[in-house]
């Protein structure tokens, strides 16, 4: 996720996400800062957040095939000149399955 979508998290925020947040994980949101996502669980709430205000904004469903899931990954959590995006979730999907 890129520093701006991580701002955007914070702007998706709303006051009984917040408490949530802060209740259950004793995190802060509105305090954190682009580097926090270094760690697994504020990356995994930014990207909760940013998947919140996504639906919220379009009433978008929810991706269900790996394709599909794998074109919201690479346009929405990727740089945007990593080519092979859908082809990396793709193949991280397959593994996942295999395993």
């Amino acid at each position: 996720m890129d520093e701006q979508s991580f701002s955007s998290t914070k702007s998706a925020l709303t006051a009984a996400l917040r408490d949530d947040i802060r209740g259950k994980f004793g995190i802060d949101w509105t305090q954190t800062q682009y580097q926090d996502l270094m760690k697994p669980l504020y990356s995994a709430i930014a990207a909760m957040l940013k998947i919140t205000k996504y639906y919220r904004a379009g009433n978008r469903n929810i991706p269900q095939s790996v394709d599909d899931q794998a074109s919201y990954w690479s346009s929405s959590y990727t740089v945007n000149t990593w080519s092979d995006a859908v082809n990396v979730y793709k193949r991280a999907t397959a593994a996942l399955a295999n395993s």
